[in-house]
């Protein structure tokens, strides 16, 4: 490929613009409201770097709005959760498609690419190899993908970059129950999260894993609910997360009665009051329900309509 067309204004686009011109490869690039936007088409690759509710409709009208065919030039898109068939009404007229995303956050509008980024790539094998070239010009790792792994893909990237934050923020709140301003609060944790990331990229999982559930201390985790449990939001995240831990804990060679004891200690006491689920494997106390539904006959509970006795009749059901 000679020639690159960038559609989008927006921070992936501005900062593909500048990765490929500093690197001289030749670059076009205008926004997709823009009446020559379809001169793009003419050269060997175009860039959809729109939203990705855009991608749809963009690809749609450059399709329907350029007397051009695609005579094997190529067309991709940056989203990471979409694959090739948003780009078909492109793929109709003869482009090669395909789907190429920077695993990266772009916070500010003058956020570079960085190297040793991956790319997720999905693309027709006439284009794989193009985008496999690019992506090692710009210092980045590729990673191909089918397009029904692309969802997946996308996930694992959301829940690693943008979760990060709400942690963060979760975290910050508490701090700002200790006094900080929240710039303050902020500040003073993004050095234990670099250093937390530090130590992952040196040991990889589960080693990296630090603190008191690594530790099996039972004891802290109750203190630290203790503490946070007048916000009830921060709380249910950090039962969440620390009983998601559990696979990470028993491959790091935990006993599983400590594992049990840190995953009981994270149970909400809520969720501990109530009964256990109904079993439909198990016989139903025949007796035990015929108490309990003459209770409701005759009037010694309260009275219940037809669809909530139903449901005392179906083992299982979780209202």
């Amino acid at each position: 490929m000679t020639s690159l067309g960038i559609l989008g204004s927006g921070r992936v686009a501005y900062a593909l613009e500048r990765a490929f011109t500093a690197r001289d490869l030749p670059v076009t690039r205008m926004s997709a409201r823009d009446s020559a936007a379809v001169d793009v088409l003419a050269l060997d690759l175009t860039v959809l770097a729109v939203s990705d509710d855009a991608i749809g409709p963009v690809a749609a009208a450059l399709a329907a709005g350029t007397a051009l065919t695609g005579q094997g030039r190529g067309v991709v898109h940056c989203s990471g959760a979409l694959d090739r068939a948003v780009l078909a009404p492109l793929a109709d007229r003869g482009w090669i498609t395909g789907a190429w995303h920077p695993m990266q956050a772009f916070a500010a509008p003058d956020t570079p690419i960085r190297a040793g980024v991956t790319w997720g790539i999905t693309a027709d094998p006439a284009l794989t190899p193009v985008l496999l070239e690019l992506t090692a010009a710009l210092g980045g790792h590729p990673l191909v993908l089918r397009d029904e792994d692309r969802a997946r893909y996308h996930a694992a990237a959301a829940m690693a970059s943008n979760y990060t934050d709400v942690l963060i923020h979760h975290a910050a709140l508490l701090l700002e129950d200790c006094g900080l301003q929240p710039d303050a609060a902020l500040h003073a944790l993004l050095p234990l999260v670099r250093t937390s990331l530090d130590g992952l990229e040196r040991t990889g999982l589960p080693a990296g894993l630090t603190g008191p559930l690594s530790r099996g201390d039972v004891g802290t985790i109750r203190r630290h609910l203790e503490a946070i449990a007048d916000r009830p939001d921060t709380a249910a995240l950090y039962r969440a997360a620390g009983r998601a831990t559990r696979p990470l804990l028993l491959a790091r060679g935990m006993d599983p009665a400590t594992a049990d004891a840190l995953d009981a200690a994270l149970l909400d006491p809520v969720d501990a009051a109530l009964p256990s689920p109904v079993d439909p494997a198990v016989p139903v106390d025949a007796a035990a329900h015929d108490a309990v539904d003459g209770a409701f006959r005759d009037g010694t509970a309260a009275p219940v309509d037809a669809a909530q006795r139903d449901l005392l009749d179906t083992p299982g059901t979780i209202t």
